[in-house]
């Protein structure tokens, strides 16, 4: 099967200072109803095709999980930043991760015809603001055509430069003010 295009998103996200932490939020209303995506949320084989980890395990339960970030190689010593915990499942509403210190939360909204996905990540370095939303950016994307049965390409790490990465992380930095 051959990538198709994958759907596009307008550029947006919310940027919040919480004290000693950010919170990014970015928000996409896709045409998809809660269980495909959520499936695409859970499902291992269908998370390693859209997100930033490569989950040992399907994320349809409570407790540790093993999340190397993707396409990385090597060793095989797990390091801070690739164990996560699932913290929530609430199916077809919520999943919350725990991943290398940060917090991870997406949330579902259905509507009449679409559904809203709400990914909210707490963080501590704001220099890394723009650089998140635009992997975010593409991640959201790659869900949203995942989870629409579509075969996207994967667009992340070094990938994610092919895709535009470079572009989304500048204007992201001019809509956060930095």
């Amino acid at each position: 099967m051959s990538a198709s295009q994958p759907p596009q998103h307008p550029i947006g996200a919310q940027l919040s200072n919480l004290g000693s932490r950010w919170l990014l939020i970015l928000e996409r209303t896709m045409p998809n109803t809660p269980q495909n995506i959520w499936a695409a949320l859970t499902q291992r084989e269908q998370v390693s095709r859209w997100a930033p980890f490569d989950p040992d395990r399907d994320l349809t339960e409570t407790g540790f999980v093993s999340l190397p970030e993707a396409g990385k190689e090597g060793s095989d010593d797990e390091t801070d930043e690739s164990i996560g915990t699932v913290v929530t499942v609430a199916p077809q509403r919520m999943l919350s991760l725990a991943w290398g210190g940060d917090a991870i939360d997406i949330e579902l909204a259905p509507t009449a015809s679409a559904t809203v996905v709400r990914l909210s990540h707490t963080f501590d370095d704001r220099a890394n603001a723009s650089s998140y939303a635009a992997g975010w950016h593409l991640c959201l994307t790659a869900l949203d055509g995942v989870a629409s049965g579509l075969d996207v390409p994967r667009m992340v790490g070094e990938d994610a430069k092919l895709y535009g990465w470079s572009e989304l992380q500048e204007k992201y930095e001019e809509l956060f003010g930095g």
